[in-house]
């Protein structure tokens, strides 16, 4: 998912301010950069919940016909969602929030 709407350094950035305002307690630069993936993959895979999550069966069916004809194309996705009147950068700032918001009170993201 991150080839169609976020890079991995967007990914990056958003859990690395993260864990500056909540610091995971261990010190151990393997640890610490596992986690940092972990909790990447889980915003990642959060986000593709909340975007595939409020779609219908056709509009996944529509949609995966889309990009298996236009593999490595991410403009596709982006106007797949235009055209279907999905509001996928509120979607994606609605997740990043409630990613933001589990992470600092506590909650576990994946």
């Amino acid at each position: 998912m991150q080839d169609y709407l976020l890079d991995r350094e967007t990914l990056a950035q958003f859990i690395d301010e993260l864990m500056k305002k909540r610091p995971i307690p261990v010190d151990n630069a393997t640890e610490i950069n596992n986690f940092r993936e972990e909790q990447m993959k889980a915003l990642d895979d959060h986000i593709s919940d909340a975007i595939f999550g409020g779609m219908s069966d056709a509009q996944l069916s529509s949609l995966n016909q889309l990009l298996d004809q236009e593999k490595d194309n991410p403009d596709v996705f982006r106007n797949f969602f235009k055209a279907q009147n999905i509001d996928i950068d509120g979607i994606v700032a609605d997740a990043f929030n409630s990613f933001s918001t589990n992470y600092l009170t506590g909650g576990h993201n994946g």
